[in-house]
């Protein structure tokens, strides 16, 4: 079992003394976005500059939230309708009450130097965010304090945190650079490395039933049914990397990466398809809305895709 090691201090949510605002302007809307997620109806999305997007009418319109820090936000996440939190660069973590309209510094260590990659909240009060350097983060009061350490690995790499997400297990899994993968049994408080079947970056987690699937660099995905125990590589048919992995309400696994690669999949990881594209902007994230057509989130902000599943 491996533990968190290295630094253990309790987070400073005031230790970042000097910020400025999120960039404001006409052309926030077309900047790079990175993450974005459900708040009940609403949308929000995040990207460079500290910039929040906010939409509720299923992305036909978008307006920006209030944001005290202009660092790129990288993450983003709600446990409800109302509470959510974003990571970023220097260490940031924010938090917003009102659905995403405003956000509050947590934290923030620009003399750290390392982003934060990814966040899991379990609820209210207990959240995980990872990411440069083997950073973890977590906190059990909703972030008005928040605990640093460093995770390595068997070999005492401190490697990139890129993605974190509950199994149905109850599990907590965490995908990593040089084809690490970690499985957490305890909500994070210990980490066991696992037996990775690739040596290249996963850039993200995902799951389909039990299953539990990672994905990454040149369009390597790997396949777990025993909760992380063993895995399997399945083939995608590209060689482009993978940034996003999304599960729809009718049981359609969509990956999404680089050079507008996109990957499908109804059984669950077992055989993938190429969705055609003639768009080939880098995909940092994909999120179906309602109405059958999905957000493509990157280059040049928020593009509207139509989607053809096999």
């Amino acid at each position: 079992m491996l533990t968190l090691t290295s630094v253990s201090m309790l987070a400073n949510p005031t230790r970042a003394e000097e910020s400025h605002p999120a960039a404001t302007g006409r052309k926030v809307a077309r900047a790079l976005l990175l993450d974005a997620t459900r708040a009940g109806e609403r949308i929000v999305a995040v990207g460079e500059r500290g910039i929040v997007l906010y939409s509720d009418d299923e992305g036909a319109t978008w307006k920006q939230a209030a944001v005290p820090v202009d660092p790129t936000l990288t993450a983003v996440t709600f446990v409800d309708a109302q509470h959510g939190w974003a990571t970023g660069h220097d260490a940031t973590i924010l938090a917003t009450v009102d659905g995403g309209l405003t956000w509050a510094r947590q934290f923030s260590d620009p003399e750290l130097d390392v982003p934060l990659l990814a966040l899991h909240f379990e609820n209210l009060r207990t959240g995980v965010a990872v990411g440069g350097r083997g950073n973890v983060f977590r906190t059990a009061d909703g972030g008005a304090t928040w605990s640093n350490e460093v995770i390595l690995t068997r070999d005492e790499f401190d490697g990139h945190l890129f993605g974190i997400g509950k199994a149905a297990s109850g599990s907590l899994f965490m995908a990593s650079e040089q084809g690490v993968l970690f499985r957490s049994d305890d909500a994070g408080a210990t980490w066991q490395q696992l037996d990775s079947p690739y040596n290249g970056s996963f850039f993200g987690v995902t799951f389909y039933g039990d299953r539990v699937l990672a994905y990454g660099m040149r369009g390597h995905v790997a396949v777990s049914d025993d909760n992380g125990a063993s895995w399997r590589m399945v083939p995608t048919g590209t060689d482009k990397s993978f940034m996003s992995g999304t599960v729809t309400a009718d049981g359609v696994l969509v990956l999404a990466g680089l050079d507008g690669a996109i990957a499908t999949t109804r059984d669950g990881g077992a055989t993938f398809a190429l969705a055609p594209q003639e768009d080939r902007r880098k995909i940092a994230r994909l999120l179906p809305t309602r109405d059958g057509a999905w957000l493509a989130l990157g280059e040049n902000g928020v593009n509207r895709l139509t989607l053809e599943v096999k």
